[in-house]
């Protein structure tokens, strides 16, 4: 497969009178706008704000996040999910960088997150340094509105990707800035060892839809594990959830723009042939758990793999998938190299690793993801501040022994960094310790 992104960099967004792009500047009608990621109605009280970086503003619980795209032939951005199927991953695809399409509540649960453009929070995701175009609203059948820990965020993650394809058509006719060339048709070179990227999925708690990541538009909640061309990750046939924590799980954002699977890309002929990406998951059953290593080590024999990056994007009893899964590998001389957070265990009560083994002996850390927090009140805020205090989502409390109420009467917060989006750049990103050598 061959696939080209033709990059617009936005430096402004407006609201004006026409949606369009000129000279950096990305204008949205916000009538249309609404109309666009809305199509059935099934949101209420929908408004439209910006966010820039920089500025004393928190938006929160924040249920989805999307790089605006289009496709010059017409293809649906999201296909099985905003239009109909279509293999993803070769053809032209213009993407608006610098920016994001960020979907907001009134109500939390366990899968949203906040985000501050500014201080101490700001400086550990990288979500901060986007622009972000953020629709609030309400589900009208009143489902996100009921206390506890899981909603459905269905029609708010539709939405955002709905909002990002009609951002998208304002570069249509436009020459990208630059483009981004992803090949892997060319011949890989016998020499260099063949490795894949195992990738967790969201898949598990909760057995019906509107809940986990979504392939060509279909839950993965039963999903085999499977492989995919890189670039199809790449170009939206994964869709991010609403289940897993925040600061780790991937937004549908992490997974159009990926870093591990750019790196991988990079040195793909020179000291590696790229094979692919297989998705793995983390069902709460512990045959299931075992048939999916199993499956992720066959696969693996089947495409002659050497090495491969193994990905945990979960927290409790997925780190069992994790670790057992680079068994498997190492076990039939596949050599792992692992990514994880660390998990010491305030608030939502995880321990450190469930699972060790002499064969995992090659572990990236991205750092801890329960660390407490005390951020300073905001000028602005989008979304509902008040979620912190009356909704189950992590990283926020009505009250604790110890810390007392998450939110404080002048605004203010102490929370558990679970709460902050993207906060542990478990798709490649880097705000704390990892680095490329």
């Amino acid at each position: 497969m061959k696939l080209e992104i033709g990059n617009f960099y936005v430096k402004d967004i407006v609201f004006g009178e026409k949606t369009n792009y000129e000279n950096g500047t990305l204008t949205v009608n916000q009538e249309e706008a609404i109309a666009a990621l809305n199509p059935e109605g099934n949101l209420k009280n929908v408004e439209l704000y910006i966010a820039h970086p920089g500025e004393r503003t928190r938006i929160l619980p924040i249920k989805e996040i999307v790089e605006a795209r289009v496709r010059p032939d017409g293809r649906a951005v999201f296909p099985g999910q905003t239009g109909g199927m279509a293999l993803s991953g070769k053809g032209k695809l213009f993407a608006l960088k610098n920016m994001a399409v960020t979907a907001v509540g009134v109500y939390a649960g366990s899968g949203d997150g906040m985000l501050d453009m500014a201080g101490p929070a700001a400086e550990l995701t990288h979500f901060s340094e986007l622009i972000h175009l953020c629709f609030k609203a309400e589900n009208v059948d009143g489902s996100e509105n009921v206390y506890g820990p899981y909603k459905k965020n269905t029609y708010f993650r539709l939405g955002a990707q709905l909002l990002g394809e009609y951002i998208g058509k304002a570069v249509l006719g436009q020459e990208p800035e630059d483009w981004e060339i992803y090949d892997n048709t060319t011949e890989v070179s016998a020499e260099l060892p063949r490795v894949g990227l195992v990738l967790q999925l969201s898949t598990a708690f909760v057995k019906e839809p509107g809940f986990v990541c979504r392939l060509y538009g279909e839950d993965t909640v039963y999903l085999v594990p499977t492989m995919l061309n890189a670039n199809e990750v790449l170009d939206g046939a994964l869709c991010g959830d609403t289940l897993f924590f925040a600061s780790f799980k991937l937004f549908t954002y992490d997974y159009q723009d990926m870093p591990l699977i750019k790196e991988l890309y990079a040195e793909h002929g020179k000291t590696l042939n790229f094979i692919g990406v297989f998705l793995d998951v983390n069902p709460a059953v512990a045959d299931l758990k075992i048939r999916d290593s199993d499956r992720i080590a066959a696969m693996a024999e089947m495409m002659k793999l050497d090495g491969a990056v193994v990905v945990n994007t979960a927290n409790g009893h997925s780190e069992i998938d994790f670790f057992t899964t680079i068994i498997k590998l190492e076990e039939i001389g596949v050599k792992c190299v692992g990514q994880c957070m660390e998990s010491p265990g305030h608030g939502g009560g995880m321990q450190s690793k469930v699972m060790l083994d002499a064969r995992a002996n090659a572990i990236v850390s991205t750092g801890a993801d329960h660390v407490v927090l005390n951020l300073p009140a905001m000028d602005k805020v989008i979304g509902k501040l008040d979620s912190v205090n009356h909704d189950g989502y992590p990283g926020a409390w009505s009250y604790d022994p110890e810390y007392g109420p998450s939110l404080h009467e002048d605004g203010s917060l102490v929370v558990d960094s679970l709460i902050i989006a993207g906060h542990d750049g478990n798709a490649g990103w880097s705000h704390k310790v990892c680095k490329s050598y």
